[in-house]
This record gives structure tokens, C-alpha cells and sequence, in this order.
């Protein structure tokens, strides 16, 4: 589980209460970054699009588009083999992929 408080590590193996040791360089950078307005403490990088939908519990399902806000510029969707330089304070934010319009007559 990521909490704002722990870093995001690979495989079911990692504990999440693991503390760096003598095999993690204790200067390994560690970048903030927002996915549906929820701050993470990430410290792989880059990441592609499907190790950003594992950072939040429950991961992001496949039925969300994932995006990154670009200020300035048009949102980017994240594809899950996309590989993404990550930098402090990106956001990201999650939409449904289909879109059901109404079925109600226009007047």
C-alpha cells in the first residue's frame, strides 16, 4: 500500500515498512506526485503508465484513462506501456474510459 508517507516499490516481495539499507543508495531521489488530487511519494524513474496505475490502493482499474495535466498545454493520456520522466510535482488524474451519453430526446 503507498500512503503519502511511504515510497512506491516493485513486486509483492518489498515490505512496505522496508527502510533503506546499505543495497539502496540513502540518496535516492524521491519525487511527489499527484494522481485524482492524492499526493505520492515516488522513487522509480522513469515509470510507465502501468507502474503509475499500481501507486494508489486499489490501482487504478482498466475501465480509467490515465492523464497527465501539462500546464499550458493539452492533458496527455498515459498509455500503460508509456515510459514517463517523472519530476517533482506532476499530476495525474484518471477519467472512465466510455462515456454513456443520455439517452433523453433533445428539445
Amino acid at each position: 500500500m503507498v500512503t503519502d508517507s511511504q515510497d512506491y516499490r516493485h513486486g509483492p516481495d518489498v515490505p512496505s515498512d522496508r527502510v533503506p539499507d546499505r543495497d539502496r543508495p540513502e540518496d535516492v531521489q524521491s519525487y511527489t506526485i499527484q494522481i485524482d488530487r492524492k499526493r505520492y511519494a515516488v522513487r522509480e524513474n522513469p515509470m510507465t503508465g502501468a507502474d503509475l496505475r499500481r501507486v494508489p490502493t486499489p490501482p487504478v482499474p482498466p475501465n480509467r484513462d490515465l492523464f497527465q495535466i501539462i500546464p499550458g498545454r493539452p492533458d496527455r493520456k498515459i498509455e500503460d506501456d508509456d515510459r514517463i520522466s517523472i519530476a517533482d510535482g506532476m499530476r495525474f488524474f484518471t477519467a472512465p474510459n466510455t462515456i454513456n451519453p443520455g439517452t433523453g430526446a433533445a428539445g
